[in-house]
């Protein structure tokens, strides 16, 4: 019997086919004529612009300037895309928090998702890179005019911070990285923990810690915690998520006396300012609020570029009107602190009860502190 060899080497028409086809889309994508990329900044009106991208032009174009040595590219390998449509494409999706494929359509140049994917890596690489020029904690000779500003919202005395945890929704990671992602509620996060001054600024953020790992941790493995402890700016007011320590103020559990009362609405009256931080991040960047379906590492970098982002908000274009109104959904796990207490702590948080709140209630309107509070606006 005489077997016949069958060749699985492709035929010479095959090939020729393929290359003809490789050089037909080669021709397509090299006289593909891209739009201006400036037309974006002509098509929209100042108000509609800031409307669907949250920046002034003003604002968008300095934010460029910062960043587009780093998005953009130095060869024409591929027709990349323009540094401007990479940043309008990445704001574009950090305040929709719409379907990458959606983002991509909204430009007129069709872009894939997997393009979309890549831009979005970039300009949040390239803007968490610059973490330091848009959020700096402030330095001793500030530390007085904080400390002043903080005592107008509820007279809490030395207050350099209010600190806080929020779980920002990430996608399962698979893997070892699930269980240290996975948080008490069984859902997948990124803890991260945020300290706001006065002014709702961000004064310094750590992003990346899984959800599984408790507030007071991500604090005692922080340099923050070594830079207070010097003794030199005062302390920060937190909840009960954290230890109580002689720079970190919590609230007393179960308080029994008026003056305990009356520290604890204090308290809780200047610790809201992180929390009206956070609602203003949500309102700003709906992306923030949904999940994020990108690996756990580019997921960070747009969590701390939404972060420096607010800070950059702030300083160009002010408060929104309604940002005394504005809080964060209360759907994180609220964790409490069951391990030992700190003596010194105690001794110190004791101190400026008595100090402080054993005579009549600070004229502060708790009331309507309170108000604002429950009234929590919505998000879409």
């Amino acid at each position: 019997m005489i077997v016949q060899r069958i060749s699985r080497r492709p035929g010479m028409e095959t090939l020729r086919r393929e290359v003809r086809m490789r050089r037909y889309r080669q021709f397509l994508l090299l006289n593909t004529e891209l739009q201006d990329p400036g037309d974006p900044l002509s098509k929209y009106d100042s108000h509609e612009f800031e409307k669907i991208y949250r920046f002034s032009k003003e604002s968008f174009c300095e934010l460029l300037a910062m960043i587009q040595n780093d998005i953009e590219r130095t060869d024409n390998r591929g027709r990349p895309l323009p540094a401007v449509y990479q940043l309008l494409i990445a704001l574009h999706f950090y305040c929709s928090g719409s379907y990458q494929k959606v983002v991509g359509d909204q430009h007129g140049l069709q872009v894939s998702q997997p393009t979309v994917c890549r831009t979005i890596h970039r300009v949040s690489e390239a803007l968490a890179k610059r973490y330091s020029q848009f959020i700096t904690f402030p330095s001793i000779a500030e530390a007085a005019d904080i400390h002043a500003k903080f005592y107008e919202v509820a007279q809490f005395p030395n207050v350099i911070g209010a600190i806080d945890c929020i779980h920002m929704r990430i996608s399962n990671p698979g893997g070892a990285m699930a269980e240290q992602c996975k948080n008490s509620k069984s859902w997948y996060s990124v803890n991260c923990q945020v300290v706001a001054g006065p002014d709702l600024k961000i004064q310094t953020a750590i992003v990346r810690w899984g959800g599984s790992v408790p507030d007071w941790q991500i604090y005692d493995n922080s340099r923050l915690k070594q830079v207070l402890e010097q003794g030199e700016y005062g302390h920060l007011v937190g909840d009960s998520a954290y230890q109580c320590q002689r720079y970190l103020l919590t609230p007393v559990i179960n308080p029994t006396t008026q003056a305990e009362k009356c520290y604890n609405r204090a308290h809780s009256s200047t610790r809201r300012k992180v929390k009206r931080v956070f609602g203003m991040v949500k309102r700003r960047f709906p992306c923030t609020n949904q999940e994020l379906r990108s690996n756990p590492k580019t997921s960070c970098a747009i969590i701390l570029s939404c972060f420096a982002l607010h800070n950059f908000a702030l300083e160009r274009q002010g408060l929104p009107d309604d940002s005394e109104a504005i809080y964060a959904p209360d759907d994180s796990p609220q964790d409490k602190y069951t391990g030992d207490y700190d003596p010194e702590g105690e001794s110190y948080r004791q101190h400026i009860i008595y100090e402080w709140f054993s005579n009549d209630t600070p004229n502060v309107n708790f009331q309507q502190e309170d108000e604002l509070c429950d009234s929590q606006q919505s998000w879409q």
